[in-house]
């Protein structure tokens, strides 16, 4: 009798805040969840027994669901009903604000997926900001959410600019994701892997109160990962108006990356005239770049002809295929994996935080908590420099 009377007010318990969550029932929420989970309307439609119209006027705030149906879609998303009432500080992002450079290939849906992620993602940072001081924002024109863009339009004179502003001098870039990080850009791997999401080799937005970059582990060589969060970080110092899968700023973030972490003026004397792999490999490691990479260096700075060029792609592409140039994995270059939000949660924990107290104030679950900051991850990590 007792167990029954304890359900029977835990179930009273749970209508009382499904019905005050109805009252503020935030839609933004609902999109968010269900971009999360990568499905469509119509399927959330038929997993809370409404129609796809139903939840197309939910998710624009034109109805409000009843309490009833503010729990069961609590359930089917296994977080607080509260998640869903309005009122806390909430990313927003669409399509438009973020670049992708894999716009054809990766499904809408896998996009907003993205989306969604890099949304609850800034709320975690910014709930950890309650506790710790993350690294102020170091880009040019940077002013919160968006970059004034004069004199930096052109990639080789930014990435000029950029490594001069953040005292970098004329050689390597040891780590590149520690150095995004330590200048306040938010960076992550991106946590799940399927068929579509190994489509986006990664995106970044500045339309958010802090820059983010997230990269893809499917992509997992240290010096493609390398490369690509220097792309993203052309995209922010480029382009403040993202336009997805344009051919001419995708050209552009790579002249940037190029530039940024190969300066011609400094690496063309060593790169060789003649095709070299032992001489590229040497310099591969030196610089952190591919091989492919310096092929392309190689091909703009006037040391390989064409036909010297097309020579050292099929010679490369042998080799790989031969089994003797093998992927670096980014596991064993700790400067590579991002740990600024993991360090905060650390510093946070010591003023009494914990994973429950950033759930209930995000009204997630501890579990998901736990999955943006990859706790419980055994790989080393460095303090930030």
């Amino acid at each position: 009798m007792t167990d029954e009377r304890s359900l029977t007010l835990a179930k009273v318990v749970q209508l009382d805040v499904a019905a005050a969550v109805a009252d503020a029932f935030d839609g933004a929420r609902l999109t968010q969840a269900r971009r999360l989970r990568g499905w469509t309307k119509k399927e959330l439609a038929g997993r809370i027994d409404v129609t796809p119209a139903a939840v197309g006027q939910y998710e624009a705030g034109a109805i409000r669901p009843r309490p009833e149906q503010v729990r069961r879609i609590a359930e089917i998303f296994d977080c607080p009903a509260s998640f869903f009432a309005a009122g806390r500080p909430r990313a927003a992002l669409d399509t438009g604000g973020v670049h992708f450079r894999s716009l054809r290939s990766a499904p809408a849906r896998e996009r907003e997926r993205a989306l969604a992620f890099t949304e609850r993602l800034w709320e975690l940072a910014h709930e950890l900001e309650a506790y710790v001081r993350l690294p102020p924002v170091n880009l040019p024109g940077w002013d919160g959410g968006e970059i004034a863009h004069n004199a930096l339009d052109e990639p080789a004179t930014a990435a000029h600019a950029l490594r001069a502003q953040w005292g970098l001098g004329e050689g390597p870039v040891p780590h590149m994701v520690r150095l995004l990080e330590s200048r306040g850009i938010i960076v992550t791997i991106l946590p799940y892997v399927n068929a579509d999401s190994r489509k986006l080799d990664g995106f970044s937005t500045s339309r958010l109160p802090r820059p983010v970059v997230i990269l893809n582990e499917e992509r997992n060589d240290v010096y493609r990962h390398r490369f690509s969060a220097a792309h993203e970080l052309g995209h922010l110092i480029l382009h403040g108006d993202a336009h997805p899968g344009d051919i001419h700023h995708e050209r552009q973030a790579d002249t940037f990356a190029a530039e940024f972490l190969t300066p011609s003026h400094s690496i063309a004397a060593s790169l060789p005239s003649r095709v070299d792999f032992t001489a590229l490999s040497d310099l591969q490691q030196s610089w952190g770049v591919s091989l492919d990479s310096l092929l392309v260096r190689c091909r703009e700075l006037g040391l390989h002809s064409d036909a010297t060029s097309s020579r050292a792609w099929r010679r490369l592409k042998t080799l790989r295929s031969q089994g003797l140039l093998p992927s670096t994995p980014v596991e064993g270059f700790p400067g590579e994996i991002p740990v600024m939000l993991q360090q905060a949660y650390r510093i946070a924990q010591r003023k009494g935080a914990t994973e429950k107290q950033l759930a209930d104030a995000l009204h997630w679950n501890a579990e998901d908590v736990q999955a943006l900051l990859h706790l419980g991850d055994p790989r080393p990590a460095l303090h930030l420099v």
